[in-house]
Parts: C-alpha cells; structure tokens; sequence
C-alpha cells in the first residue's frame, strides 16, 4: 500500500481506533503514552506539538496533566473529528488546538515550540528523515524530540511469538471489531519494514538533535526515543 493513502485509511478506522489500540495492546498502549508525558518534564506554560496526533491520545495527555498549550496536528481528517469529540467531551478545548497538515511540512516557523512529540505516526510517513528534520525543525533551542513507535523485540523467543501475533492476531481482530483487515495488515507489515533504533538514532542525530537516547518498552516491542535540539 502507497503511504499517501494512510490518512484516508485511518479515517476509515476512526471509530473503532481507540478500542482496538487498548484491545490489540492488552492496554500497553496508555502506560506507553504516560511514559513519555512522564519523561518530557514539561512545564505547564511549555508549548507542546504532537504530530500525527490521530485520536488525540498524547495531546489529550499532556492537557490532563496541566499542560496549557498543546496543539495536535494530523492529515487525516476522520481521526481528528474523533480527537475533537474525546476534547470536548473532558473540557480540554481551551487547552488543545487541532489542526490539519501534513508532517513532512509542518506549518509552524522554526523554533516554535518547548516539546515536539510523535506517537506510533514516524512510520506511517513516506519519507522518515524528513519527518524527523521538520520536528527538529519547528523546536525552539534546547527543546525535545519524543518519538514513541513500535519495534521489533531483540529476544528471539519474544519476537517469535510477537511475528505470530502480527501476522495472524492482527489482522483477523481488525477484520473482525473494524471490518477492515487490510489497515491492520498494513499496521503489521508497517512495523516489519520499520527502520531499526540505531537507524532511527542516526536520523535524529543527523537532524541536529543531540543527546539521544532510546528506552525499549514491554520487552521492546515499542521503543521510546528522545533527542535534544
């Protein structure tokens, strides 16, 4: 599948997305979200940019926990009606803004924001070093890159049962709770083609981040990475 079509093929799931990404993650996918809020250490008055926010998840977050300035940006359409329904819903419109555009040409000047963050999106993007160069683009002087995406577990026990789950597991319960098997077919071929952590690590550092580190979570099957500008 063409990575252009992604955003029309989220909208697809939007409704069902939330549900399937507590359900296909047995939950993993809050605490994952709460370790990066947790590690940003960002301060109340930080300006805060989620790209590829999707349903809103981090943004929402951040705003929970006292953050006054957050802005979610993602193409598709579908997944940020649904963002804006989940804000409305907890009161949190004064705190987050939504906005449509695309990643890999973000429409923010440079050094704008405190703290940058992107949620499982750094691999749904057509063109990765892009993607990274504009977050580090748009992030103010000592500011930080959080890039939360899934990955591939160095434990060959562990990555044995988790390519089963990918590939049989995946695909059936998104066919059976969003009657579309061929976004999860695309999740798991996704994640299979991703860039390992060391490319990952070269692409922040190549964009002028310094100060990278990456933390494997729940056995590595999502790694949490972390750049300074």
């Amino acid at each position: 599948m063409n990575k252009d079509d992604t955003p029309e093929l989220f909208s697809v799931i939007a409704t069902h997305y939330d549900f399937l990404n507590h359900l296909l993650s047995f939950n993993f996918d809050r605490t994952w979200r709460q370790r990066l809020v947790s590690l940003s250490c960002f301060q109340p008055d930080s300006r805060i940019l989620d790209v590829c926010t999707g349903t809103g998840d981090i943004a929402i977050e951040f705003a929970c926990r006292g953050a006054h300035d957050v802005t979610g940006l993602d193409l598709s359409a579908g997944m940020l009606a649904r963002a804006q329904q989940k804000i409305e819903k907890l009161n949190l419109a004064t705190r987050i803004k939504l906005e449509k555009g695309s990643a890999l040409n973000l429409p923010y000047a440079d050094m704008t924001f405190d703290l940058v963050t992107i949620g499982f999106g750094l691999r749904n993007l057509p063109d990765y070093a892009r993607g990274i160069s504009e977050m580090a683009r748009v992030l103010k002087p000592l500011g930080r890159l959080f890039i939360l995406e899934f990955s591939l577990p160095p434990n060959k026990l562990t990555y044995g049962f988790y390519s089963l789950y990918l590939k049989i597991y995946l695909p059936l319960a998104g066919r059976l709770f969003s009657g579309s098997a061929r976004a999860y077919s695309y999740l798991a071929s996704s994640i299979f083609n991703f860039l390992n952590q060391k490319e990952v690590i070269g692409l922040m550092r190549e964009s002028g981040l310094r100060n990278v580190f990456c933390l494997n979570l729940t056995a590595g099957v999502v790694t949490l990475y972390s750049g300074q500008k």
